[in-house]
């Protein structure tokens, strides 16, 4: 299932964060250092994989004759990204399944071989973990430390190890140098410390000392995995600070009350349905009655991180990855619960087809989601409208983008693409590596989204284009009180201009954002007379349509 349209978008870049982790990579190769030069999430131990594996790409192709030299390597990924951000999906693809068979040995631990079947699988299918497997983001990486940092927390539980007591902080370091916030995990190993260190058959001095060197494993692992927090601590300021934003295009939340239900009635309920939601509230009591261990490793976790994510004012459905493979347990553990109730029920039926009955309930719908953002992600609007582009717009013509469509670069066209202060720039010239990408971070500046609205107005006129390809326009109008300024942007743009196509999403059909496609009258081209028959279906709207 993570396999499915993996390459979806490629070469074009859909993901507004992939590029920048990608060529923060390929910076950190150029520069020869180890210095990442953000520490936003912070991202380290996901910074140096990528490095990694595009050192990887780059000497596998050196050996077999496809690249001459770094500099044709480096050509090559610009030309083709799909070269180095394939095997990064790759690796990610491997960090979820990783993810699964964690949650499996964590859940055979604490209740059983067929509570952690039903858990494995439900984590498996669910569409949400399938999903963000597929993108070269920290989330994931970060959930199998987590996931890690619970298994030694389950050992030291069970016999209080110095090892496992320094395995389980060393992961929560790890976690944290991957995803700030999921350095809660912590709390599994300062619950069953404590709870060791309570029992009155332990020799308690010992058991605090072993505690204390597996917490002080975590600042220690961080402190070694991402030396650079502490010598290049005024980055790490601003960085972190930049991610402190009160409200986000697409993501601006309200109060814990609000985040809370938001979390709860979209991501989650997207993720495992209502049934699920209901079974993992339940799994939650049963799994802290029935096992010490689970009380002490699962539910301090998930609360707090779901507490954490609750209080910031900004939500993102892949903030609640981390908590998925907690969330699977749960619900495994209340279908094995209910399963036995129902078994004394209907004496008749076996128990393992009352459990299997209740598993095909969930997965189903489960499979059926993740099967269609498949198809949505393979038909993105940014992509039907590359075509549609292809299809109709004269050679010659100068194109304003705002996505990263590198897959329309090979086109006889002049692209301008947004650039923050410096206005529009001429793409083509920068992909060709002669601009670094120290100058465009300056450009963007402290914007956490970079296009047509959040440019210099004053540097409009620099935008003007025959065609104009804009996907970011109605996210913007979808949330007017916070964006007025941009939305005077765009329309002051589009203002003399005629829109010739229109692409939406299409639930099971078509994802991404709606795109627009405007013609200008001072292009001097043919005028464009709406989609061909190849492109029927993809719902241009009349040319005279006014945008408000």
């Amino acid at each position: 299932m993570r396999l499915h349209g993996i390459g979806y978008g490629l070469p074009a870049l859909l993901d507004p964060d992939e590029p920048f982790f990608m060529i923060t990579g390929l910076k950190m190769i150029r520069n020869q250092t180890l210095n990442p030069g953000w520490f936003g999430h912070p991202g380290t131990t996901m910074l140096y994989a990528i490095v990694i594996i595009e050192i990887g790409v780059y000497v596998i192709g050196l050996m077999t004759g496809r690249f001459a030299n770094a500099e044709a390597f480096a050509a090559a990924v610009y030309q083709d990204p799909g070269i180095a951000f394939l095997p990064a999906r790759y690796f990610y693809v491997g960090c979820g399944v990783l993810c699964v068979f964690l949650t499996f040995l964590i859940v055979k631990r604490l209740f059983g071989d067929r509570t952690a079947l039903i858990a494995s699988l439900l984590l498996a299918i669910n569409p949400l973990h399938v999903k963000w497997s597929q993108v070269v983001r920290t989330d994931i990486q970060a959930t199998v430390f987590m996931l890690l940092c619970v298994l030694a927390s389950i050992s030291v539980a069970r016999r209080g190890r110095w090892r496992d007591y320094v395995i389980a902080g060393a992961m929560a370091g790890l976690a944290c140098a991957t995803k700030w916030p999921c350095a809660v995990v912590v709390l599994s190993l300062l619950a069953v410390g404590g709870s060791r260190i309570a029992r009155a058959d332990c020799d308690r001095r010992q058991e605090m000392l072993r505690l204390a060197a597996g917490l002080l494993a975590a600042p220690i692992t961080l402190v070694l995995v991402s030396p650079f927090l502490l010598l290049d601590s005024a980055t790490v300021a601003t960085n972190v600070g930049g991610e402190a934003q009160l409200h986000h295009l697409g993501a601006t939340g309200g109060s814990f009350l609000w985040n809370l239900g938001w979390y709860i009635a979209d991501p989650l309920r997207h993720a495992i349905g209502v049934l699920g939601l209901v079974l993992a509230a339940l799994g939650v009591v049963l799994a802290s009655r029935r096992s010490p261990e689970a009380l002490a490793t699962l539910v301090p976790v998930s609360l707090v991180f779901l507490i954490a994510i609750c209080s910031q004012r900004i939500i993102w459905a892949r903030w609640i990855l981390p908590m998925l493979p907690f969330v699977s347990i749960f619900v495994a553990v209340a279908v094995v619960a209910a399963g036995g109730w129902l078994r004394g029920t209907l004496p008749r039926l076996p128990q393992w087809g009352l459990e299997a009955a209740m598993v095909v309930l969930l997965g189903v719908p489960m499979v059926a989601t993740a099967h269609a953002e498949a198809i949505e992600r393979q038909h993105d609007t940014r992509s039907r409208a590359a075509d549609w582009a292809k299809a109709h717009f004269p050679p010659g013509s100068i194109v304003m983008l705002e996505h990263l469509g590198i897959d329309m670069l090979p086109q006889p066209w002049t692209f301008l693409t947004p650039a923050g202060a410096a206005g529009c720039v001429n793409a083509g010239y920068y992909l060709k590596g002669k601009i670094s990408a120290d100058v465009i971070g300056g450009w963007r500046g402290k914007s956490s989204v970079v296009d047509l609205g959040t440019i210099d107005p004053s540097t409009l006129a620099g935008c003007r284009a025959d065609f104009a390809i804009l996907s970011d326009f109605d996210r913007y109008r979808d949330e007017a009180a916070y964006y007025e300024a941009e939305l005077r942007v765009y329309r002051q743009y589009i203002k003399g201009g005629r829109q010739v196509a229109y692409f939406a999403p299409s639930p099971g059909r078509s994802g991404g954002p709606i795109v627009r496609i405007f013609q200008f009258a001072s292009a001097a081209v043919p005028a464009v007379r709406g989609p061909s028959a190849a492109t029927a279906g993809q719902s241009p709207r009349p040319e005279k349509q006014v945008i408000r």
